[in-house]
């Protein structure tokens, strides 16, 4: 029979997988230790004992095997029989422990061997970093830090070292195999294990191409459910992301995470991004929540700009982003070079980012795709008269006549505007004002009331002019 085995130099207390609680990694101020929570070898050690899979832990020269035994437990309703864990030591001792904690302890949550095993390299990790002040590879050169497959007859103690050993199931197989996918530490590139973002290299478990997130190297959580592929995986240090005690993280989580690394990239990291972005290709990235990638209320640093300054024109020169195909022309007429992109809600954030976007070089009507044009003669003549009534009402608001535009509506929408009021004037849409009508004598009133109030649609200032002004004429 053959056994995976796992470990490291340093002799772990035996303490650390009896005593519910004890973790000696938690605050030990070591950059890039990953244990916190103190319960996670203990979920561990059941989880094999559930699945029923041998496994035997070394501390130096001492033994530790688990087992179960039934007992009972009654409530004055009930009687139920539950499996106490126990552990009984050679070695150097010959006691046998029963544990305060049944087998059945986290089933709900720890569910699959991977997460076992992810839990004992972890705590070999850690000893190694803690030891070595930081650094694991030289470790994994001597083979002091060791995860190897052996056969049955290599399971022994060795002085000075912890060593686990676990049952080489077809799931502890698989498992082996993906290690360098699970642990950036043992990839071809354990730098990566100092790196937030990561270009996608292969690492996914599966065909899929959405994003691998790690935490201080670790695998946490691989994206599901995405259409779209991620330009690059992510590993976060420990502050920076939140994980639950069965050591998962959310997708709200995640992406709030990945938003926030990728606002803080260098100039070269965001080139691969930006490309996409102008090829007008969909990403996990492009879909981003552009609030935790730069909301209203984050300044960005003169770093961030520069690097996202300097990335958009290693792409694009000094072309303008747009939000939407209405705005290019606009932009073209104004004398620049335009690069449109599919995710118009991330204009507004790139632009606060540092690169220059067309809601920085349009006016309002041209960032809505309003080409304005001179007014049609229908367009002049109703707002001439509806201002003539404003003016018998002396409710002029001390405003002077607007000048009188039209506009031709370049951005298709599912409701079509026949009118608008910005800081130029008052405009009506060319084919709305073809003729004198009673419509257009009513859209010219409502933007010419917008001119008056500054009030916006639905206001309130706008329905009590509207109807002072009815009064002031019936009387």
């Amino acid at each position: 029979m053959s056994y995976l085995m796992i470990q490291n130099a340093g002799v772990a207390p035996a303490e650390a997988y009896t005593m519910l609680g004890v973790s000696t990694t938690r605050d030990c101020g070591v950059e890039g230790t990953i244990g916190q929570f103190g319960s996670g070898t203990k979920h561990a050690i059941n989880v094999l004992l559930r699945a029923g899979l041998k496994f035997f832990i070394y501390c130096g020269p001492t033994k530790l095997e688990f087992f179960t035994k039934d007992e009972s437990v009654n409530d004055g309703l009930v009687s139920k029989t539950v499996q106490r864990v126990c552990v009984k030591f050679s070695g150097t001792s010959q006691k046998t422990l029963d544990l305060s904690w049944v087998v059945d302890f986290g089933s709900l949550d720890w569910t699959e061997i991977a997460m076992a095993l992810r839990e004992f390299v972890s705590n070999a990790l850690d000893r190694t970093i803690r030891e070595n002040h930081g650094e694991f590879g030289p470790s994994i050169v001597s083979g002091d830090l060791a995860v190897c497959i052996v056969e049955e007859a290599k399971i022994k103690a060795k002085a000075g070292f912890t060593r686990v050993f676990i049952e080489a199931s077809d799931d502890v197989y698989r498992y082996f195999g993906e290690l360098p996918r699970r642990f950036l530490h043992f990839s071809n590139h354990p730098e990566h294990v100092r790196q937030t973002i990561l270009l996608k290299a292969n690492r996914n478990l599966g065909e899929s191409k959405t994003p691998m997130v790690y935490r201080c190297g670790v695998f946490v959580r691989e994206i599901q459910g995405e259409k779209e592929t991620s330009l690059y995986d992510y590993n976060f240090a420990a502050k920076d992301i939140t994980i639950d005690e069965s050591r998962n993280s959310s997708d709200y989580s995640v992406r709030a995470a990945c938003a926030k690394a990728l606002r803080s990239a260098s100039a070269d990291q965001l080139v691969p991004f930006l490309r996409s972005l102008t090829a007008m290709e969909s990403s996990f990235e492009s879909g981003l929540d552009p609030y935790y990638l730069c909301s209203n209320c984050y300044e960005p640093s003169a770093k961030e700009k520069g690097n996202w300054s300097a990335a958009w024109t290693a792409v694009a020169g000094d072309a303008v982003l747009c939000g939407s195909h209405a705005t290019v022309d606009f932009v073209a007429r104004k004398g620049f070079t335009a690069k449109p992109i599919l995710a118009q809600n991330l204009v507004e954030p790139l632009g606060r980012l540092g690169i220059k976007t067309d809601t920085q070089v349009l006016t309002s009507s041209e960032k809505k795709g309003h080409d304005k044009i001179e007014a049609t003669p229908a367009a002049q003549a109703a707002v001439n008269r509806v201002w003539g009534w404003i003016e018998n009402c002396h409710m002029t608001n001390g405003r002077a006549k607007p000048y009188v535009g039209s506009f031709r509506a370049i951005q298709s929408a599912d409701a079509k505007l026949n009118g608008f009021c910005d800081e130029d004037g008052v405009f009506l849409e060319e084919s709305h004002a073809s003729g004198l009508t009673k419509d257009v004598l009513q859209t010219a009133l409502e933007e010419c009331i917008h001119w008056c109030t500054g009030s916006g649609d639905k206001s309130r200032d706008l329905q009590e002019f509207a109807f002072r002004m009815i009064v002031e004429m019936a009387l």
